[in-house]
């Protein structure tokens, strides 16, 4: 009995798929297409009738939900990949903090805890930017407010962020990977400290791959992320915490404002920086 093309070409089939690596539905027509120009494929498979050859081939689906809404991904590969599957849900996205650093071999913090985050598409741009010291107080005697993107999958939390656009200023390739650098890495862990526990932690971990930083490129990355509250101030703190000495952080110190600021919101008693005006 002669065998259909599927039976007969099966294996560079499923290799071609597997090259695909984590994938939605809607890719899938896309697979098949490509197949059926090598002539790998009849021209008559339908894409339904070739996603059921590829569910009985072995074709895994993976399915998170942020925010009600479910993403469905779909692989070949037998070993879960939660950096491969985390960047297959959005174009563009990249890993950031402790993720990107936990990629790159710089760090093992926290490493269940995977962020994945995309930069919008145009820059939010305040409409005030004048800045209040009871503004300020008021702000950190709240609550941190942590996004409700995310979801656990396979022992992982899968956190789904999404920052100001930068220029994707200090995001790079890593292995196939669109990770955020350290430097980069650095201003978006302190300001998101809610996430990792304590600054202690944090402070602890930048010791380790001090000689990694570099201190001018942190200057301009807080440069570029433009923010409001006093972050030159905030980065002086912790840089020199981690190591770096006052006169190595000067041209943080020339920004520091006369205002107050915080490690982190909402802690029962603080103690005060006065050279760096923070309260930590």
């Amino acid at each position: 009995m002669r065998q259909d093309k599927y039976t007969r070409n099966k294996e560079k089939i499923l290799e071609h798929v597997k090259n695909h690596g984590v994938f939605s539905f809607e890719h899938i027509p896309m697979i098949l297409e490509n197949l059926k120009d090598e002539n790998l494929l009849q021209q008559s498979m339908s894409s339904n009738m070739f996603y059921s050859k590829l569910l009985e081939d072995g074709l895994i689906s993976y399915t998170v939900t942020f925010r009600d809404i479910q993403k469905i991904r779909y692989t070949l590969d037998k070993e879960f990949n939660i950096y491969d599957f985390a960047c297959s849900l959005e174009n563009k996205s990249f890993f950031p903090m402790f993720t990107s650093l936990n990629i790159q071999g710089l760090s093992n913090y926290r490493n269940n805890f995977v962020f994945i985050s995309r930069e919008r598409k145009e820059r939010n741009n305040f409409t005030s930017r004048s800045l209040t010291q009871d503004a300020i107080d008021k702000a950190f005697t709240s609550n941190p407010r942590r996004t409700k993107a995310h979801d656990v999958i396979n022992g992982y939390n899968l956190v789904s962020l999404e920052s100001n656009n930068t220029g994707s200023i200090g995001i790079t390739n890593y292995k196939g990977y669109r990770v955020s650098s350290i430097n980069r890495a650095f201003v978006e862990i302190i300001s998101n400290i809610h996430y990792f526990v304590s600054p202690d932690n944090v402070i602890n971990e930048f010791k380790i791959i001090k000689n990694k930083l570099d201190i001018d490129e942190i200057f301009k990355i807080i440069e570029k992320f433009d923010f409001i509250y006093p972050y030159y101030q905030l980065a002086g703190y912790y840089l020199e915490k981690i190591g770096f000495i006052k006169d190595e952080l000067f041209k943080f110190y020339s920004k520091k404002s006369d205002l107050i600021f915080y490690t982190v919101k909402n802690k029962e008693r603080y103690k005060l920086d006065e050279y760096w005006n923070i309260k930590y």
